[in-house]
Formats: structure tokens, sequence, C-alpha cells
């Protein structure tokens, strides 16, 4: 199954899109997380956000695959971590638009 540039199997979710770049989410690693101070947020997904060459609209993307990877997969995820994730990326974009101007 793919979103956009991702692709899904059982061995996780994988960059497909330009050749001259490489980014995996292995299938024991989708529900990594990390903490931040208080916060807990799902790993590889803030490492893709911190990605340059990644554009918003792929990592939206990957965002989609994520969910249906961790459900294909019958991987652990939770809905809150998942949020908090969605909000602290939401936070980067802001960031990056604003060093932009």
């Amino acid at each position: 199954m793919n979103f956009g540039n991702w692709n899904i199997t059982e061995n996780g979710i994988s960059w497909k899109g330009s050749a001259l770049q490489k980014f995996e989410i292995p299938a024991d690693k989708i529900n990594t997380t990390m903490r931040v101070g208080d916060s807990k947020f799902y790993e590889s997904i803030l490492v893709a956000t911190d990605q340059h060459w990644l554009t918003q609209n792929d990592l939206y993307d990957l965002n989609f695959a994520f969910v249906f990877a961790a459900a294909k997969l019958n991987v652990e995820f939770d809905y809150d971590v998942f949020d908090a994730t969605l909000d602290e990326q939401y936070e980067r974009f802001e960031e990056e638009d604003e060093d932009d101007e």
C-alpha cells in the first residue's frame, strides 16, 4: 500500500521518492516513542520532520502511512501520543516558516 511516496509493507514504512534520499521506519520501530520534557512523541515522525528534503506534503502523507502501518502491522498505537506528535510537528512547521521569512 502506498501513501504518496511512502510504501507500507510487512517490513515497515519506506520512502519511494527520489532515489537520492532514503528514509525507513522498520516495523519493530514504528511505535518507538521519545520524551521531551513532560511530553511523549512518536520518534520516527519527528525524525522525519527534521529531514529538510522532505516537504510538508511528504510528511502529511507519512502521517497517514504511519497510522495505516500501525494498524496493518498490529502494533500498539496511542492516539494521544500521535496527537501530541502532530502538534509538535506543526509547531516545527511554523518555526521553519518563520525562519524562511
